[in-house]
C-alpha cells in the first residue's frame, strides 16, 4: 500500500472502498450507455461491435496491490462491468472476471497500437490496445475469450453485435464536468455523483451522445472554431451554441428509446440550474438553464406527437437527409 493510501487508512478511511466506489459509477455509466447505444443503434450510421464489456487494467489505479485488494486481479487486465443483455452478459461473463488471453494472445502481450500510444496515457495504453484487439476479432465474426473467475479457467465465446459506435467512461475529477471527443463521452465522478438517479444520469449522458451521433466534434473543426477563450465569443460562440442546442434535442429520444425518462432532463437542469445559475459551461456557448428547459420541453411535445414504430420513434436530427445537410 502507498504512503498515502496508508495515510488515509490510518484516520479510517478505507482506500479499497474508495476505489469500489468508483467502480459503482462505472458501473452505472455503462449500463446506461450500454442501453443508449443498443437501443438508438439502427438509426446510427458510426456502427461498432460491441461486446458489453468495459475493461480495467491494473496500471492504471497506481498502487498493484491496493487494486488487487479492491478488484481481485490476477491477470493484468480484468472485467469492470457487463451491460445487461450484451453478448458478453449473454455468454455468462461477470464483472470481476479476469482476462488472459483474446483469440489466443495473451493480454500482458498485446502490443500498443501506434494510434492508442500517440493518444493515451501510458497507464491506459494495454487496456485500449485490448479493446481494439476486441473488437478486430468480432469484426472477423467472433472473438475467443480466455477468462478465469475465482481459479477456474474457461473459454467464452462472443459474435458480433452492432451498436452506435460511442464509449462511456467515468474520469475522476472534483468539478462537475462532461464532454465527449466524438468517440468517447466522459462525465467527471463528482458529477455522476451529483445525479438524483439513473435517468438523470441518462440525460447528460444521452446529451454528450448526441454531440458524438451527430459528428459535432468534425463539424467544429472543419468551421475552424476556436474553444478556447475566444471561443466564447462570436462566431465561434454561436455555432458551438447551435451543436449545443442540437445535442439536447436529440438527446430526449435517444433517452425515450432506451426506456428512460425524459422529464429527467427538465429536473435536472432545473435543480442544477437553481443550485448553480449557468449551469456546467459558459452562458456564451449554451442556453441558461430556464430557456434549456423550455426547449426540452417543446421537444418532448414534438416527440409525443410522432408516431412510434415498435416502442421507438425515430430521431429527426438521425434521419441521413438532416444529417447531411448539417
Amino acid at each position: 500500500m502507498s504512503s498515502a493510501a496508508s495515510a488515509q487508512s490510518a484516520v479510517g478511511y478505507d482506500p479499497a472502498v474508495g476505489l469500489k466506489n468508483l467502480q459503482k459509477l462505472d458501473q452505472r455509466l455503462h449500463e446506461i450507455g450500454y442501453r443508449l447505444v443498443s437501443a438508438n443503434s439502427k438509426y446510427c450510421v458510426n456502427q461498432r461491435s460491441n461486446s458489453g464489456l468495459l475493461l480495467h487494467d491494473i496500471t492504471q489505479y497506481g498502487d498493484a496491490q491496493l487494486a488487487r485488494t479492491a478488484f481481485g486481479f490476477t491477470t493484468p487486465i480484468a472485467v469492470n462491468a457487463v451491460a445487461a443483455g450484451s453478448i458478453g452478459g449473454r455468454a455468462g461473463i461477470r464483472a470481476g472476471d479476469n482476462l488472459a488471453k483474446i483469440n489466443g494472445q495473451l493480454v500482458e502481450n498485446i502490443p500498443v497500437d501506434p494510434v492508442v500510444a500517440k493518444n493515451e496515457r501510458p497507464e491506459y495504453q494495454r487496456v485500449a490496445s485490448a479493446y481494439l484487439l476486441l473488437a478486430e476479432a468480432l469484426s472477423e465474426g467472433r472473438a475467443k475469450l480466455s477468462v478465469s473467475r475465482n481459479g477456474v479457467a474457461h473459454s467464452v465465446e462472443l459474435t458480433p453485435e452492432l451498436t452506435c459506435a460511442s464509449r462511456f467512461q467515468i474520469k475522476v475529477d472534483d468539478d462537475r464536468n462532461a464532454s465527449a471527443n466524438g468517440k468517447i463521452v466522459s462525465i467527471s465522478s463528482a458529477l455522476a455523483e451529483y445525479f438524483a438517479d439513473d435517468d438523470e444520469f441518462a440525460a447528460v449522458a444521452a446529451h454528450e451522445l448526441a454531440h458524438n451521433l451527430l459528428n459535432h466534434r468534425d463539424r467544429l473543426n472543419r468551421q475552424k472554431v476556436n474553444r478556447g477563450f475566444f471561443g466564447q465569443f462570436g462566431k465561434s460562440a454561436r455555432r458551438i451554441k447551435d451543436t449545443e442546442i442540437e445535442a439536447d434535442r436529440l438527446s430526449v429520444w435517444l433517452m425515450a428509446n432506451a426506456g428512460y425518462d425524459p422529464e429527467a432532463a427538465i429536473r435536472f437542469w432545473t435543480r442544477y440550474g437553481k443550485e448553480h445559475g449557468k449551469g456546467i459551461f459558459s452562458a456564451s456557448t449554451h442556453y441558461r438553464w430556464k430557456k434549456r428547459v423550455k426547449l426540452f420541453e417543446e421537444e418532448i411535445a414534438r416527440m409525443a406527437k410522432t408516431e412510434s414504430q415498435e416502442g421507438k420513434r425515430v430521431p429527426p436530427l438521425l434521419l441521413t437527409d438532416q444529417r447531411a445537410s448539417n
